[in-house]
């Protein structure tokens, strides 16, 4: 297998050494730092490029026009992007749907200022909102309430850093292996990619997954808020208490289903009941919010709306077939429903 990734890797990178005219390099895949010299080239013409726009911004697109343009710019492969211009993307910018480049603070900054930015925000509305987002398929409403309480339940901590797992040294001994730029507790990264144009790929990736899919990776306080920055720019929807009604449609699918029915499969189950009009990758998405939420899990495994969950003490899938994420990924239907977690989140918002 690594025999051929690598093939792979340096086939393309031949590819992109022909298209700008420079030797060989190491493709410069989203986790990887580079140190080619066509990678400092590559980041040199960006920062012309950016020094530009701050010069003279193009005027902002509508907000239609700016998804379109975030979307095309997710749907390119990263190779592509990696040697193209961006100023097909600059409007977006200047609108401020894409981003220029990611915003890190120090680990403790970012903590107090992550409890500061939810204590501006009120669960009822984002309860009501996350049920709009659902009955209305708009995905960019229905991150906000699991990022509210995956920061609401952060426990007071300082950093530290991030275990990944066990290996063996030198002496044949099982040792911790850490992360050392990462979290264990809150998942907070300190550290951002030295190279601009990758920290407008990685920025503008977390956009696409607010708008389109309304993706929250849980053990991220990078990217939630990320999401709530972006949310409190949102203009407020119209709620209306048959969005509850229609999210208990849902609840009444999954409610009936075999007790053998697990999250991959659910997956398909609520496609083919022809209520929801999200894609399948959409309807994932929900499943994973919906394991956040508490709504779904198993005894053993559960969400962030009642208490914190270190990334360490996170449950594998009970099976490798399985698509979900934690707590959902362990729950099959003879778990049942949360419905105490529900009454929690939603009942009485709309008084």
């Amino acid at each position: 297998m690594e025999k051929e990734e690598k093939s792979v890797i340096e086939a393309i990178s031949e590819t992109l050494a022909q298209a700008i005219g420079d030797e060989k390099f190491t493709l410069p895949l989203a986790a990887w730092q580079t140190k080619s010299p066509a990678s400092d080239r590559i980041n040199a013409a960006y920062a012309e490029e950016i020094k530009a726009y701050r010069k003279a911004p193009p005027s902002p697109c509508n907000k239609a026009t700016s998804l379109k343009l975030l979307k095309r710019f997710a749907r390119k492969d990263f190779h592509d992007f990696w040697t193209a211009p961006v100023a097909e993307y600059l409007p977006a910018v200047s609108e401020g749907t894409m981003k220029l480049c990611e915003t890190v603070y120090p680990h403790d900054e970012a903590i107090r200022y992550a409890k500061e930015l939810i204590s501006t925000l009120s669960p009822k509305e984002l309860a009501k909102d996350f049920l709009y987002g659902v009955a209305h398929n708009a995905p960019e409403y229905r991150t906000a309430l699991a990022c509210y309480y995956y920061i609401k339940n952060l426990p007071e901590h300082e950093f530290a850093k991030k275990w990944v797992g066990q290996a063996l040294n030198q002496d044949g001994e099982w040792v911790d292996r850490y992360n050392e730029t990462c979290c264990t507790v809150c998942g907070y990264s300190h550290t951002v990619s030295t190279e601009l144009k990758m920290q407008f790929w990685h920025i503008n990736m977390d956009m696409e997954c607010f708008y389109f899919d309304g993706r929250m990776g849980r053990s991220s306080l990078n990217t939630a808020i990320v999401y709530l920055e972006e949310y409190k720019k949102l203009p407020r929807p119209k709620h209306s208490l048959t969005d509850y009604e229609y999210f208990k449609q849902i609840i009444e699918i999954i409610e009936n289903t075999p007790q053998n029915m697990t999250s991959g499969k659910l997956r398909r189950e609520l496609k083919q009941s022809g209520l929801l009009t999200m894609t399948v990758d959409q309807i994932e998405v929900l499943i994973n919010t919906l394991g956040y939420l508490d709504i779904l899990h198993s005894d053993d495994s559960h969400g962030m709306v009642f208490a914190h969950t270190c990334e360490k003490d996170i449950l594998y899938p009970l099976s490798d077939r399985g698509y979900a994420e934690h707590p959902v990924n362990r729950w099959t239907r003879k778990c049942g429903i949360d419905y105490n977690s529900i009454a929690t989140l939603f009942d009485g918002i709309y008084e």
